[in-house]
């Protein structure tokens, strides 16, 4: 398996046959009405507190807690019978599956997968026969973690002002706009005509991407094998054209951007939220990574007004410097 749109979707057909243990048919029912086809329902969400719950008490007393929760998965999915592996897997992945946020009409999800797995768990359990399987469960320490958690929602929250504000000056007649226009993707010559063309390309990108930032579902993931073969050590996130629901995965890079400090702030929040809306342009505009602020972002000879207008770094800087959210250092220093 390669996205979370495909462990996603082999849960809901494994939930289509009831197969768990009696103690586990509430929910396993729940785990159903959590899962529908356009994303998970905000209204099933406690049923995953439930089942965290649910394996807290079986190993409440007991002195080793991880072992007895993943001896009590062994109990729920029957290894007596066939299909076993995936029905642990399916418990495993949405004991580590978490309702971050509910804002309106919007819910903010987050994939939080133990830092172990190198693999989607259908993946990582598939074909193990008990032993092995008891021993691959008891790894709980997640990738995450509730502060991170919170973070990526936080990223998401400010994203969405950042878009919204954007929408609102290339709407009007603002002198600010282009000349924020013309630092981004335009030459110093660049002609009236040539900034009004970009503003309506921008203008309807960032219309798509705020519709995503309020849309009813967002959900924010561990990449298990990518995080695990080190392709992703130098991103700091990606999306990916197999997912159907707006999924953005996350990786170290992202982490240590949105880490805190000991009065509880973000300092670089403001790189997380311009990370989310470069992922976002890749999703809802097909923008490119021509290149990245490291590179210079600054249209030239070697990078023209059609490179950087496809360029999702060059769309993400220019929201957060429209908005006036960038230090004037960082973006001296991308366009340099």
């Amino acid at each position: 398996m390669d996205v979370f749109t495909e462990v996603y979707d082999k849960s809901i057909e494994l939930l289509k046959t009831s197969s768990l243990q009696k103690d586990w048919k509430d929910i396993e029912s729940g785990l159903k009405k959590l899962l529908q086809s356009d994303g998970p329902s905000v209204d099933a969400a406690p049923v995953l507190d439930k089942l965290r719950k649910q394996l807290e008490e079986a190993a409440k007393g007991k002195a080793l807690s991880g072992r007895a929760q993943s001896q009590e998965i062994l109990s729920a999915c029957q290894t007596g019978s066939s299909g076993y592996q995936d029905r642990a897997a399916c418990i495993k992945q949405f004991r580590h599956f978490y309702l971050v946020a509910k804002k309106g009409n919007q819910s903010i999800w987050v994939v939080d997968s133990p830092k172990h797995y190198g693999k989607w768990t259908y993946d990582l359990f598939a074909g193990r026969n008990e032993a092995q399987l008891k021993s691959e469960l008891n790894h709980w320490r997640e990738v995450f973690g509730e502060g991170n958690r919170k973070m990526m929602s936080d990223a998401l929250q400010l994203a969405r002002k950042w878009s919204s504000d954007v929408e609102v000056k290339l709407s009007g007649k603002s002198g600010d706009a282009n000349d924020t226009i013309r630092r981004w993707f335009h030459t110093d010559g660049a002609k009236a005509g040539d900034l009004d063309a970009s503003r309506g390309k921008l203008l309807d990108g960032f219309k798509k991407i705020t519709a995503a930032c309020n849309s009813g579902k967002v959900i924010f993931s561990d990449r298990p094998h990518k995080r695990a073969d080190g392709s992703m050590k130098n991103t700091f996130a990606s999306v990916n054209s197999l997912d159907v629901m707006p999924v953005i995965y996350i990786y170290e890079l992202f982490l240590r951007t949105g880490k805190r400090t000991r009065l509880g702030n973000i300092p670089k929040l403001w790189l997380c939220a311009l990370t989310v809306v470069h992922e976002l342009s890749h999703k809802l505009v097909k923008t490119e990574d021509i290149r990245y602020d490291y590179d210079g972002l600054k249209p030239g000879n070697a990078f023209k007004t059609e490179d950087a207008l496809n360029n999702a770094d060059s769309w993400a800087y220019f929201a957060g410097d429209l908005v006036g959210a960038i230090p004037k250092s960082a973006i001296k220093e991308a366009l340099s």
